[in-house]
């Protein structure tokens, strides 16, 4: 015992010695606790009524190590992580029961021999649950929606590649092979065919879209492409995208939107419309971030981010606005405050939210529809979260 223990005892005139002998006593008649070790649980699921939100966090700081977070839609609070790898591309199955990430892996952690894969994942227990190799040539950008997509009754993934040339991967994800690679020099993005497994299209950079076919064995068979829409130098478009019953719609820099129909064999435009009033025009209000669009299909309303005194090169600034657009018309209905949103997605069930991530602080914040009246901001999620999906 050090002078400090034996302290009390020396005042209330108590020997050492006996003071040690109490302590002993106190110590043999106290119970013994068994310690009982933590054991880990196999097979623990997500909640089935939980509705999922998939936010990917590109961890820029550290881009070997990307992360999809997965958060419950209705509160925003934290449920689960899938790694996602470096800069890996991910998307959910039609029926949203599996989750599909393209990614990269090399052998030496930051080096070494270059390993392209599609991880297959289960989305109620998140657990990896196959794998298919792709061939070296992914595209290794930051998240886009666009670049890792699913055919329309779930059976084919599409994988965006670039080395820099630019070309499609095909798996069969049901049987967890690899199909074929498609070339698609000059044309970047992936809108699948909504009747058509076998068919995709793609924005390319002389203004047109261009549309494949391939027959069940992974041949090409047929090419077309649309007539010039727009002018990739004066007025880029965005290769961000909604769709509704086979139609994609797109935004251009300045704010025109466009109407495709890419059900058939050849690529259709069939409206084109100025969303931004004169009035704002003259302000410089434009359209900004990286996954800009939504698109709340019962109601037929198109969500925008927007930003003031926009400018050539502006497209990425977080928007300050989220303009709501009638989907027919393009006409506006309404303008909500943002905070500082970088992407738009919109979750068709119950709950029926607008999620936005707000590109300053890195939390989700949810509104409800109709009226975009602000429900939960979430905690900050990862470093650099760019993309949110809620299948």
């Amino acid at each position: 015992m050090t002078s400090r223990d034996t302290a009390p005892a020396r005042r209330h005139g108590w020997k050492p010695a006996a003071m040690a002998c109490i302590m002993a006593a106190m110590a043999a008649s106290a119970p013994a606790q068994e310690f009982v070790p933590e054991t880990l649980k196999d097979g623990v699921a997500l909640p089935a009524d939980m509705p999922r939100i998939y936010v990917g966090d590109f961890a820029i700081g550290h881009l070997m190590d990307g992360r999809i977070n997965v958060l419950d839609g209705r509160s925003g609070k934290y449920a689960g992580v899938i790694d996602g790898g470096f800069a890996g591309h991910f998307t959910a199955s039609p029926d949203g029961k599996q989750l599909y990430v393209a990614t990269t892996y090399l052998t030496r952690h930051t080096h070494g021999e270059r390993h392209d894969v599609v991880e297959i994942y289960d989305a109620d227990t998140l657990r990896i649950t196959g794998d298919v190799e792709l061939p070296p040539k992914r595209a290794q950008s930051a998240y886009q929606q666009t670049l890792s997509r699913t055919s329309h009754d779930g059976r084919y993934l599409f994988v965006q590649n670039a080395t820099p040339a630019t070309s499609v991967s095909v798996v069969d994800v049901r049987d967890k092979k690899m199909l074929v690679e498609v070339p698609t020099a000059g044309c970047w993005g992936i809108y699948p065919s909504q009747t058509e497994a076998l068919r995709f299209s793609m924005l390319c950079g002389d203004g047109k879209l261009a549309t494949v076919t391939l027959d069940a064995e992974g041949k090409v068979s047929g090419r077309a492409v649309s007539a010039k829409f727009f002018d990739s130098g004066t007025d880029p478009i965005f290769t961000a995208m909604v769709a509704d019953q086979a139609r994609y719609y797109f935004i251009g820099f300045t704010g025109t939107l466009f109407r495709a129909d890419l059900r058939g064999a050849e690529p259709v435009l069939e409206n084109a419309v100025q969303v931004v009033p004169a009035a704002e025009r003259k302000a410089g209000w434009r359209p900004g971030g990286y996954q800009l669009l939504a698109l709340d299909t019962a109601r037929k309303q198109l969500f925008v981010g927007m930003h003031a005194k926009g400018v050539e090169g502006s497209h990425k600034t977080p928007a300050q606005e989220i303009w709501t657009l009638d989907l027919a018309s393009g006409k506006r209905l309404a303008r909500t405050r943002a905070l500082n949103a970088i992407a738009l997605t919109v979750s068709q069930k119950a709950p029926n939210y607008l999620y936005a991530i707000n590109g300053a602080t890195n939390q989700l914040v949810a509104y409800q529809l109709p009226g975009l009246r602000q429900v939960f901001v979430s905690a900050p999620i990862g470093e650099a979260p760019l993309q949110v999906d809620a299948p």
